[in-house]
């Protein structure tokens, strides 16, 4: 069996910090795989020699009309044993508007620059992925630290990291 977390969210709303805590944690992780290609890819992972056993996967906006397809992918992977769990991610737009102007990037869906507008756009486009979410994470009061351990938290509990240490002698 794959444990497998797909992460979505507003853009701005922490995806990469919680990629990354994910990583942490084991998952090998991909963004933005169609979800028409998940069955396939978790088969692949299935019967590897790597013997992946957790998988993060991240869908935002840039999947467009790929987002037709998620729930019946998410039962076909479940039919064949696996976990799956569907993370939201989302902010207020006050911070995300804030966190946009620190970082002086253009939100994916406003080209011109008008954040507000972007935002609305894709709260729109995802609102069904939200409605499905196992987990939704209000990152508004959050920094970067905090919604590590939240994640961390929240997926750590099944398998925890392992660590393997090898001694080699020469004498």
């Amino acid at each position: 069996m794959i444990n497998i977390v797909i992460l979505s969210g507003i853009s701005g709303s922490g995806k990469s910090t919680a990629v990354k805590a994910l990583e942490d944690l084991g998952y090998f992780c991909l963004d933005n795989l169609p979800p028409s290609l998940i069955p396939t890819f978790i088969d692949l992972a299935k019967h590897s020699a790597e013997h992946i056993t957790k998988v993060g996967i991240v869908m935002d906006v840039r999947e467009g009309v790929f987002f037709e397809g998620v729930p019946e992918v998410i039962e076909e992977v479940k039919k064949k044993g696996h976990s799956v769990e569907l993370l939201f991610l989302e902010s207020s737009d006050e911070v995300l508007v804030k966190r946009y102007k620190e970082t002086r990037r253009k939100h994916p869906l406003s080209p011109d620059g008008n954040i507000l507008e972007g935002i609305s756009k894709e709260r729109e486009l995802l609102s069904r992925l939200k409605n499905m979410a196992d987990h939704i994470i209000d990152t508004s009061s959050f920094n970067l630290h905090q919604l590590r351990e939240i994640i961390q938290g929240t997926f750590g509990k099944t398998n925890p990291r392992k660590i393997s240490i090898n001694f080699l002698s020469f004498g």
